[in-house]
């Protein structure tokens, strides 16, 4: 499959020519949570670049309220399932939903570098040294399937050759195989994911490393500008000297000035607005030790741009009964804020499609 060059585009504004509630602005309509939606799932993947898929339920959310007519829960499935999106290891060592036309020369990109991190766990199981054989095992298990398998059935298989692995070297080993190309995600079986032979959903796509490395900071600029090279390197995983060099050579469209006043947004914890950025200021994102997240156990809610609450979606406690969606606030809110909260609370409960109470849940 050929790829053409990206088009060059304006210059684009950095994050200190702004005001916070400018850079805020910006980055949503990139994103489209404000504007314009994008026309459907794959050009609002295709513009964003990557989308981190680690919570697959709440993350659906995350594409839904982004594209027109906010598809579904099952046809987005359906669409990374077995359609032109796909989810896999990429960029960072995480979960990612990409264009299936884009995986191979991300993973050539970045995969180097997630391998390198992954040695010390890896070692840590045990399967280090036995690496390239056991992925190979695993191609051959995948490949010779009449269905998808999961990742248990993958460990069952393992077994019938004499094979033990379970819990986290399973997992460093199925790992990588996606990184090796070997296999990638089918459809979903419940809630579990199932692998296919890489080959049998992705094309071949071939581009040097440099041509690769400014494509990337491209896409990741048309969707997530304001934002520095600190930012891209974190979010793509590379280097702090590609990541500056990849900007150097990057242009992207202007966009209409705007500003985060006046939103109010559910967001899972690893929303792009929020995860695709190594510095979090700008929301007001609580951070704990060592850099990380802290949301006390919860998703985010932000008001006019930055954190106002944390939400969690909890199981019915009875099988006929209904789920909740309980929002707690992390500071004083006004009626009228809890009502902008309530309304785009009601629309993520309304694509759920199941029977949620909306509750607050006020600190003591």
């Amino acid at each position: 499959m050929s790829v053409e060059r990206p088009l060059p585009f304006h210059k684009w504004r950095g994050v200190g020519d702004v005001s916070p509630a400018e850079v805020r602005g910006e980055r949503m309509a990139r994103q489209r949570l404000i504007g314009e939606p994008f026309p459907d799932l794959v050009s609002c993947v295709g513009t964003l670049g990557a989308v981190q898929f680690q919570e697959f339920e709440d993350s659906l959310w995350s594409l839904a309220r982004r594209t027109h007519d906010r598809p579904a829960r099952d046809a987005i499935a359906a669409e990374i399932a077995e359609g032109r999106l796909v989810r896999h290891h990429v960029l960072r060592p995480t979960w990612h939903v990409v264009r299936i036309e884009d995986l191979g020369w991300m993973l050539d990109l970045t995969a180097d570098r997630i391998r390198a991190q992954s040695r010390p766990q890896m070692r840590a199981t045990g399967v280090l040294d036995d690496r390239d054989r056991l992925v190979g095992l695993v191609g051959e298990i995948v490949e010779s399937a009449e269905a998808p398998l999961t990742r248990k059935e993958i460990g069952a298989a393992l077994a019938e050759r004499g094979v033990e692995l379970k819990g986290q070297a399973l997992g460093h080993i199925t790992v990588s195989a996606e990184l090796d190309k070997v296999v990638t995600t089918g459809p979903r079986r419940g809630s579990w994911d199932t692998f296919v032979p890489f080959a049998s959903r992705i094309p071949t796509v071939e581009l040097d490393r440099e041509e690769a490395l400014v494509r990337l900071a491209t896409m990741y600029l048309a969707g997530h500008a304001p934002a520095t090279a600190r930012d891209f390197a974190w979010w793509a995983g590379l280097t702090l000297t590609d990541a500056k060099r990849a900007f150097e050579q990057v242009e992207v469209d202007e966009v209409a000035p705007t500003t985060s006043d006046g939103t109010a947004f559910i967001l899972s914890l690893f929303d792009e607005l929020v995860i695709a950025y190594q510095d979090r200021s700008h929301y007001q994102v609580p951070i704990a030790g060592g850099g990380t997240i802290d949301v006390w156990g919860g998703n985010l809610v932000l008001l006019d741009g930055v954190v106002a609450a944390t939400w969690r979606s909890l199981k019915p406690k009875r099988k006929d009964g209904n789920g909740l969606f309980e929002i707690t606030p992390v500071r004083a809110l006004t009626r009228a804020d809890r009502d902008r909260i309530d309304a785009d609370a009601l629309a993520f409960i309304d694509h759920l499609d199941i029977p949620v109470d909306l509750q607050w849940k006020d600190p003591a």
